[in-house]
């Protein structure tokens, strides 16, 4: 397979073709090998516009999805970023272009040990924290004061008004919402003297990361 080729049709047909138009995140994108994140079975995905689920249920976004995650972060100038869901580290890889300071949070085994052989490899900087997602969204062993962006690689059923409670002020937060308020919607929050703003980015395709509202078990 011609990675090469493939790295220019998705930024040409996937990204410039649907409004990614921030000229550094695509430079630095054009130029990154994203198949190196990718283990032997899966680098023929690394390019492709589908979700790819693995077998222990975590995923990876396509992307378009993910670069519209990261572009709704705003500028950036070595902020303390977190995180949530960083998988293969295919958006890590390129946030850590333009930071140093990266913190990730996964949950998946088999992405953790390609996580950390990327960094061993040098493609890319940032440190994994000893932290589940389900952890992180149940208040556990994190302070999110630190951070000035947050984003979360998934899908939420409901908005993280905890999150954007605890919070620093300024601070810059992307999720994906998919309830009956918001269908499949890349949603930025802006932390301003304590009151946030909410902007809608655009659609995406995504799973669920995290469900805070827990379905009743079934009892016969």
């Amino acid at each position: 397979m011609n990675f090469e080729q493939a790295r220019s049709n998705m930024v040409l047909n996937q990204l410039r073709a649907n409004r990614i138009r921030n000229s550094s995140l695509i430079e630095k994108i054009e130029l990154f090998p994203r198949e190196s994140l990718y283990p032997k079975e899966w680098k023929h995905m690394a390019y492709s516009d589908k979700i790819l689920f693995l077998d222990d249920g975590r995923f990876v976004l396509p992307p378009l999805t993910s670069f519209h995650l990261v572009q709704a972060l705003g500028e950036f100038n070595n902020d303390h970023i977190l995180e949530i869901g960083s998988g293969f580290g295919t958006s890590t890889s390129i946030m850590s272009e333009f930071s140093s300071n990266i913190d990730c949070v996964e949950t998946s085994n088999q992405m953790t040990r390609v996580f950390k052989d990327s960094m061993e490899e040098g493609l890319f900087n940032a440190s994994l924290l000893d932290l589940s997602i389900d952890e992180f969204f149940n208040n556990k062993k994190i302070k999110i004061q630190k951070y000035q962006k947050i984003i979360i690689n998934g899908s939420l059923d409901e908005e993280p008004i905890d999150i954007i409670k605890n919070a620093s002020d300024n601070a810059e937060i992307v999720c994906i919402i998919d309830n009956k308020n918001f269908k499949h919607k890349i949603v930025k929050y802006l932390k301003v003297e304590g009151n946030s703003n909410r902007f809608i980015i655009d659609e995406a395709s995504s799973s669920y990361i995290y469900k805070y509202v827990q379905s009743e078990p079934f009892v016969f």
